[in-house]
């Protein structure tokens, strides 16, 4: 291999390294990311309650600008701080005419989270089907796992042989019910820890969404007979206190419902929110008995509803824009690209290029007549090729070129 060669891989090795490093030093120099307040919708106010955690004087307030003490704060969200109220004697009995029982608070508590890390995140393809109706007042593990593609089948977890008679069971079931083969994806709840089992949601082929699960040992399976205008996407299983629904379906539109148990049907609800995007926006649920607190948050910034907890209908909602970051000034005024192995919506390895803005070419500009100038012993070649370089890579490519310098003779000149 000519010094030609070998001058050339090593130039754009130290250049990749550059358009990696090199932006990720002034990232973490620069980058100021964006801390949003806690918001909860009032059940005695009907406004969103904010409490910042920015050190300002006064952190508690309403999307109106109103200011509250610290006691005006946990007073104006009694089904938030119910304990605490009631330790301290001052638990309403009644919200707009409606008793509150402290039971009926704690299994009305909704809890739940989505990232887009979720759909990204390494599946290993085998799942638990715990017994729905357990013997016992906690689930057990069954002793065997699942996997569902283009059937389902059982392996039993010490042996890691196929449990012949169990697969047989539940695949007759599967197909006695209309399940097409193969599965686009079969979605639930592992933790053992939960109150009790609904098994899993699967879409098959047919983009049929089913409900699957165990009970005494022989398997249910019911077609969930959604409308078709629905196209499921993404389903969480959430097993919820009060049995009122179980879990969160996403659609391909952004939708999400909730699926609720009416009567041994599925019956879709859907949250009044505005569409989100699977891979991109964060999604929190917080709960009570009378209203749903449910906050969005993206790269735009964080918008807030407030639902009705019985329709889920929207009652009020507020945007928060997301401050500017300072990387993101940076970047577009002297990175035009640079490199980056992780993604921002999950932990994969993946190498992607990252454009910025036309105007950190300006920048390139610059460096590369700069370049150009300090090389004044070099050949007009090796000139013009340095200026050229610098500015394809800027100061990724600028740096490589100082680093590596052309050996003598130029291999730039002819071979």
């Amino acid at each position: 291999m000519n010094k030609r060669i070998i001058y050339i891989i090593l130039l754009l090795f130290v250049t990749i390294a550059g358009l990696w490093g090199i932006p990720e030093l002034v990232k973490t120099a620069t980058s100021s990311k964006s801390h949003y307040p806690f918001v909860y919708f009032s059940s005695v106010k009907k406004k969103l309650m904010f409490r910042e955690s920015d050190g300002r004087k006064n952190p508690f307030h309403d999307d109106e600008g109103t200011v509250y003490t610290d006691d005006e704060y946990d007073k104006s969200l009694p089904l938030f701080n119910f304990r605490q109220l009631t330790v301290n004697g001052e638990m309403p009995d009644s919200i707009d005419g409606i008793a509150i029982d402290p039971r009926e608070l704690r299994v009305k508590m909704v809890n739940f989270r989505y990232a887009p890390a979720e759909i990204h995140r390494p599946e290993t393809g085998l799942y638990i089907m715990y017994e729905s109706l357990p013997k016992k007042a906690k689930l057990e593990s069954p002793g065997d796992v699942f996997r569902m593609k283009d059937k389902i089948e059982f392996i039993d977890d010490e042996t890691n042989t196929l449990n012949q008679k169990k697969s047989e069971l539940f695949q007759s079931a599967l197909l006695k019910a209309g399940y097409t083969f193969p599965a686009q994806w079969t979605y639930g709840d592992l933790n053992i820890r939960k109150p009790y089992d609904e098994g899993y949601f699967s879409l098959d082929a047919k983009d049929e969404l089913y409900h699957i699960k165990m009970v005494n040992g022989r398997p249910f399976v019911k077609n969930t007979q959604l409308d078709s205008t629905i196209k499921p996407a993404y389903f969480s299983m959430l097993e919820v206190a009060d049995k009122r629904f179980y879990g969160f379906l996403f659609d391909k539109k952004g939708n999400v419902y909730i699926i609720e148990e009416a009567g041994g049907k599925y019956n879709p609800v859907q949250l009044g929110i505005d569409p989100v995007n699977l891979d991109t926006d964060d999604l929190m649920i917080l709960g009570n008995m009378l209203y749903w607190t449910v906050s969005v948050q993206n790269e735009s910034g964080k918008r807030v509803y407030a639902l009705g907890a019985q329709t889920l209908e929207r009652v009020r909602d507020t945007f928060i824009a997301a401050s500017p970051d300072k990387w993101d000034v940076v970047a577009g005024k002297i990175f035009p690209f640079y490199l980056t192995f992780q993604k921002k919506t999950n932990d994969y390895v993946v190498p992607q290029i990252n454009f910025t803005a036309y105007l950190a070419l300006f920048c390139n500009f610059a460096l590369a007549l700069l370049i150009a100038f300090l090389i004044s012993g070099k050949s007009k070649k090796q000139k013009i090729f340095s200026g050229i370089y610098t500015l394809v890579f800027g100061i990724a490519g600028a740096v490589a070129l100082l680093i590596v310098p052309a050996p003598t003779p130029n291999p730039l000149k002819g071979a």
